[in-house]
């Protein structure tokens, strides 16, 4: 069952946008790392949770998904440090500032994110299950694969409802 805020996003998904599923490129975990070090390097007391297919090794988009753990009270002491590698955000609210950028050709989304906040938690609960079970990241592996060229709201449907299996069991 999804969640209303699944939901809420699912709405908001161009119904032309299609998913294109690739094999898990190696090259973009260097990528992921030359960015957390250009983080941790400015500012080393933040957590950076890398997340998503290619943090697990797995086919996917090849893109890299970072949050950046903070709280949103002190989210201005921190933006200008990550204006100034990143430039300006592309999305900024209170809880949540988020860029896109490429980098080594691929596609990052890095989110100055509430290290508090539960929708995190739940994201952070759910990669470690499929990171420390072979059997779920193979399934859901099997789950991307099977979703090439469909639409990103069904992919992002099935991603949600596997979620959600994963998490009651």
């Amino acid at each position: 069952m999804l969640t209303p805020n699944q939901e809420k996003y699912l709405q908001a998904i161009p119904e032309d946008k299609v998913i294109h599923i690739q094999p898990f490129n190696p090259k973009v975990r260097e990528s992921a790392k030359e960015i957390i070090s250009q983080i941790k390097g400015k500012l080393p007391d933040l957590g950076v949770f890398f997340g998503g297919a290619s943090a697990l090794g797995i086919a996917g988009q090849n893109d890299i998904d970072l949050n950046i753990l903070s709280v949103p009270e002190e989210y201005d002491k921190h933006l200008p440090i990550l204006k100034e590698l990143f430039g300006e955000p592309t999305k900024t609210s209170f809880s949540l500032v988020e860029w896109e950028f490429k980098r080594n050709g691929f596609d990052v989304e890095l989110y100055l994110t509430d290290r508090n906040s539960s929708a995190l938690q739940e994201q952070i609960k759910t990669f470690e299950i499929l990171r420390d079970n072979p059997g779920y990241r193979k399934k859901y592996e099997q789950i991307k694969l099977s979703s090439d060229s469909l639409s990103f709201r069904e992919y992002m449907r099935r991603k949600y409802e596997f979620f959600s299996r994963l998490i009651q069991d």
